[in-house]
């Protein structure tokens, strides 16, 4: 059933919840009573098109939007848009009709932006004369400071994942890049520590890394962790390692983080034909990549100061309506 409840957060928030199974019609006129209570200015519709229907086809949840009627002005972020058409004929068809009822749902709503979490989305949203801009993600570890000063020895690199790693990752070219570094830098020890959960395969692999060929790497597995010890971890590393690929790094909680407790994130994962996103990772400077200037770069990269990614992403966002209300 629907209600609403108040939290005193800098004001009142006041939340409206329909549930999963009341029909599409009663919730479209549920949201327009409860719309015409709060007159709002602007709608922000948070879209993943499985979280709208199970098959990944919200075809009743567009109807349900053609059916909402308000004066406000309507934003989406776009956190998933369509499934990769490249895996066999059942996606190829699918990932046609997702990305149907996203223009559709343009169409409908005429959104004053539209926001995507990352570049490629962007770039996939422009092949179908959809401009957006990027959002970045907000980490979900917020940041605790340490209850006491680091001890850490400055002959050690500590190198963090966070999160499951899968069986298209292949570990060997970055350690074998990174123990050049080690013998370039007279780094003693490099130290790689696992938290989170990292899944079956990656279990299995962490396992076999035991045996590693490299005499001066330990390899440390925590676990699941609660949010303070995940954060004193991101603090006590060095680096973050991201196993996901280079066009979804923006995609990434524990990419965002990283980013969020000031280290620099390796991407050991990198696609080809994609020189002008690999150059835009460059320039932000908190991206090691593993390229031909991976050593480098590694030691030349260093801890830095977060911004506030709350504050830096509500104005972002704030800015983006401001300058579309203004254009």
């Amino acid at each position: 059933m629907p209600g609403i409840a108040n939290s005193g957060i800098e004001g009142t928030l006041s939340i409206f919840r329909i549930s999963s199974g009341c029909p599409w019609f009663s919730k479209a006129k549920l949201i327009n009573e409860y719309l015409e209570t709060l007159n709002p200015d602007c709608i922000s519709l948070q879209y993943v098109p499985y979280a709208y229907d199970p098959k990944g086809l919200p075809f009743a949840f567009l109807k349900c939007l053609k059916s909402v009627h308000s004066k406000a002005k309507w934003e989406i972020t776009a956190h998933e848009l369509w499934v990769d058409p490249n895996t066999n004929l059942r996606h190829r068809i699918l990932s046609k009709l997702q990305r149907l009822i996203f223009q559709r749902l343009c169409l409908e709503l005429d959104p004053v932006v539209v926001h995507v979490t990352n570049f490629w989305y962007q770039l996939q949203l422009r092949g179908i004369s959809i401009n957006s801009q990027v959002l970045p993600l907000l980490s979900n570890i917020p940041f605790f400071p340490l209850s006491l000063p680091s001890t850490k020895s400055d002959s050690v690199w500590r190198f963090v994942f966070f999160g499951s790693i899968n069986r298209e990752w292949d570990p060997e070219p970055l350690f074998r890049q990174i123990e050049v570094a080690r013998r370039h830098y007279n780094i003693k020890y490099c130290h790689f520590i696992s938290i989170g959960r990292i899944g079956s395969y990656g279990a299995s692999l962490w396992d076999s890394l035991q045996s590693s060929p490299y005499p001066e790497f330990k390899y440390i597995r925590l676990g699941a962790l609660s949010v303070e010890s995940v954060s004193e971890q991101l603090q006590l590393a060095d680096f973050g390692i991201s196993v996901v690929p280079d066009v979804l790094i923006e995609k990434s909680s524990s990419v965002a983080a990283m980013i969020a407790h000031g280290l620099p994130v390796i991407i050991s994962r990198l696609s080809s034909g994609c020189d002008y996103w690999h150059n835009e990772l460059r320039r932000r400077g908190n991206f090691v990549l593993l390229d031909s200037s991976f050593v480098q770069n590694l030691g030349s990269s260093s801890k830095y100061i977060p911004i506030n990614q709350v504050d830096a992403t509500a104005s972002r966002f704030l800015d983006a309506l401001q300058l579309t209300h203004s254009g």
